[in-house]
């Protein structure tokens, strides 16, 4: 029996492609421009193209030099699907595969970068993959930031790039293949546990979003424990921490936004509301009532007391809790709206100068008797939020919706504190002058630099001859704190409350 002839063609060994010096040593195959190199990898006479076990195969990547020539970072952009995503970084920061990083010397940047998933952060996390579920369902666009990550530079010498196209010589286009070896972050550490779990979730293959769900990775090569450390540093440790104000006001597809425009269109709160880019709502600035952090907040207070958070309300909650938050404004405005005036009259002082319910903590501890006043209705509603990490990660939008009013159903009692007529009533009476007796007591004063109470001389107006007339104070505090706001809850909640409809001043 003879044995057909088999062509013989030599194999390219990857220890022939010559490092380019210009990426850091990168194996750089020039298809574009080398077409020797274009033959021998059409004809696959490369032995990298025969170690697909290996390597990942990536199409469409940006090979970028950036920063300054001499200490240029080698960064490759890849937009992988987020099958492709979890399959490349391989890498779950929330529960690291110490059988991998430990082996390729990660373990030391781990330590240097890697905070735990506890607390807050573990909270957040929750919170984020909420926020992906929620796009996946179809519920909101997905604003992802590119995940920032990088490869060892112990496997740096496996990395191979092909370049199709190298018209601009800072960022070539073409194919990675990149070490199937861990992907770390030095950017993105939440967003990428939180892209692991939501594609571990039942929606994500319901909905395909497994190979339908885009993102973006961009992954720094030829990097040591110590640069890993030091890009860490760089990127947490300049910069201002985000506007709270600002980017609720960019936010428009979030529930909780979506719920705030509505509750307060044809309000009093409409344009009224400091979003980050205007004059905030200080003591003398009465154009803005609230800012849109304070007004979220008290929307919140009304909907669950505080106890949940904004990325935890979602589209499906919208209709229930509107009715509610839009009473809650109008309530507001019929009690306090004439005393909110934009323009202080002549002879005046600025509202909030003047009253308690001008001042952030008196208007959410409002919001939280408001719930109380409500509690029958509010608090199944509220106790049928999913909390962080909740079970509606594997349902549809018609799903979740589905179990979140079985769950209203199902829901415990609760009897309201006060009646909504009562609050009316005590509104009403209360003494609101933040100079009273009762609220100085409440907040505390003022204290000067020399450690006495702080006094002020305000305007009250003229009299019959036109001479204005002064009066001296007690400057009383308005701290936007926990313990105010529970003070003053418990204050107007409680039997006491009558203390607050008396018209004696602090003594000045």
């Amino acid at each position: 029996m003879s044995l057909p002839a088999i062509p013989q063609r030599k194999m390219i060994q990857n220890s022939a492609i010559k490092p380019d010096l210009g990426h850091g040593g990168l194996k750089i195959v020039r298809y574009q421009t080398d077409t020797d190199a274009q033959k021998a990898y059409i004809n696959n006479e490369f032995e990298f193209q025969h170690e697909a076990a290996k390597r990942h195969i990536i199409n469409g990547v940006t090979l970028s030099l950036k920063g300054s020539p001499g200490r240029y970072r080698i960064t490759a952009t890849i937009h992988p699907t987020l099958r492709q995503f979890i399959d490349i970084v391989r890498y779950d920061p929330s529960a690291p595969p110490l059988e991998n990083w430990e082996a390729i010397g990660m373990k030391e940047a781990h330590e240097q970068t890697q905070s735990d998933f506890k607390g807050t952060k573990k909270e957040n996390l929750g919170h984020f993959k909420q926020y992906l579920v929620e796009s996946i369902r179809g519920d909101r666009t997905a604003y992802l930031p590119t995940v920032s990550g990088w490869q060892s530079s112990e496997v740096f010498g496996d990395t191979i790039f092909v370049a199709v196209d190298e018209s601009n010589p800072m960022a070539l286009y073409g194919m990675l293949y990149l070490p199937k070896k861990p992907v770390m972050q030095s950017d993105g550490q939440t967003q990428t546990a939180a892209l692991f779990q939501a594609a571990a979730t039942g929606l994500a293959e319901k909905e395909e979003a497994l190979d339908k769900f885009g993102t973006t990775l961009e992954i720094e090569l030829n990097v040591t424990p110590v640069a890993a450390g030091q890009s860490f540093a760089d990127r947490n440790g300049r910069g201002s921490k985000k506007n709270k104000n600002l980017v609720a006001r960019m936010d428009s597809s979030s529930a909780l936004s979506q719920l705030r425009a509505k509750a307060m269109a044809g309000t009093i709160f409409e344009g009224r509301v400091a979003d980050g880019r205007t004059v905030g709502a200080t003591e003398t600035a009465t154009n803005k009532i609230v800012d849109l952090s304070t007004l979220d907040q008290m929307l919140l207070n009304v909907i669950s007391r505080g106890t949940k958070k904004d990325e935890q309300i979602k589209i499906y909650h919208i209709e229930h809790f509107l009715p509610y938050c839009k009473e809650f404004l109008t309530l507001l405005e019929d009690k306090f709206g004439d005393k909110w005036l934009d323009l202080t009259p002549k002879d005046s002082e600025p509202y909030r100068r003047l009253y308690i319910h001008g001042w952030a903590f008196a208007l959410k501890a409002l919001a939280i008797v408001f719930h109380d006043s409500r509690r029958d209705e509010l608090g199944p509603l509220a106790s049928a939020i999913n909390t962080a990490g909740g079970g509606d990660s594997h349902q549809t939008a018609k799903e979740a919706q589905q179990a979140f009013l079985k769950a209203v159903e199902n829901a415990d009692p609760q009897q309201p504190k006060l009646t909504p007529a009562e609050l009316e009533d005590r509104i009403d009476k209360i003494d609101w002058l933040r100079y009273r007796k009762h609220w100085i007591d409440l907040t505390g004063r003022k204290v000067a630099s020399d450690g006495k109470p702080k006094t002020r001389e305000i305007k009250v107006g003229t009299d019959n001859d036109g001479r204005l007339i002064t009066k001296l104070i007690a400057d009383g505090k308005a701290e936007n704190t926990a313990a105010a706001i529970n003070f003053a809850v418990n204050k107007i909640e409680g039997r006491s409350w009558t203390d607050l409809t008396s018209d004696v001043d602090a003594k000045p």
